[in-house]
């Protein structure tokens, strides 16, 4: 499943060709673009339909979002991001997303690249979950095999 890294410059991902795999909610897909299980790192566009959260989770490596539709914002912080906004969180930071989509047919969408583990925490603070890059592909590949679709290999 993992690319050569000989392969590297002529690898090429169509993103129309990914599914949109949910992530938590009915609210929240991730569509992966890139994961790279020797660094832990992966990269995929996220979008949210409505409304809605992605919960309160802490990054253990920096990470860049690049919004391309909709606006979102974190609860902790005294910013809003918007088409075309850059936004790099520190190793450590701490947040809660939230999307503000006013219509269902413009989704909020970013492209996210993720440099390590994310800790989501539960309503009390606690350790819920660990988001590793083994975890992502895992989720990948489990709701392509149960829609019935192939598995693309964008693991390098």
């Amino acid at each position: 499943m993992a690319v050569e890294n000989a392969e590297l410059a002529d690898f090429l991902v169509n993103a129309d060709d990914m599914p949109w795999v949910p992530q938590g909610s009915n609210n929240v897909w991730f569509k992966p673009i890139r994961i790279n299980l020797r660094e832990g790192t992966w990269v995929n566009l996220l979008r949210v339909a409505r409304s809605g959260v992605v919960n309160r989770h802490r990054h253990l490596a920096e990470v860049e979002g690049w919004v391309i539709q909709g606006r979102w914002h974190y609860i902790e912080h005294d910013w809003q991001a918007g088409p075309g906004s850059y936004v790099y969180e520190p190793p450590g930071d701490v947040h809660t997303l939230v999307a503000d989509v006013e219509d269902e047919n413009q989704p909020m969408l970013t492209l996210f690249s993720i440099h390590g583990p994310i800790e989501y925490m539960d309503e009390n603070g606690q350790l819920a979950y660990v988001e590793t890059a083994e975890t992502k592909l895992k989720r990948y590949t489990d709701y392509c095999a149960e829609a019935g679709i192939p598995v693309r290999d964008i693991v390098f």
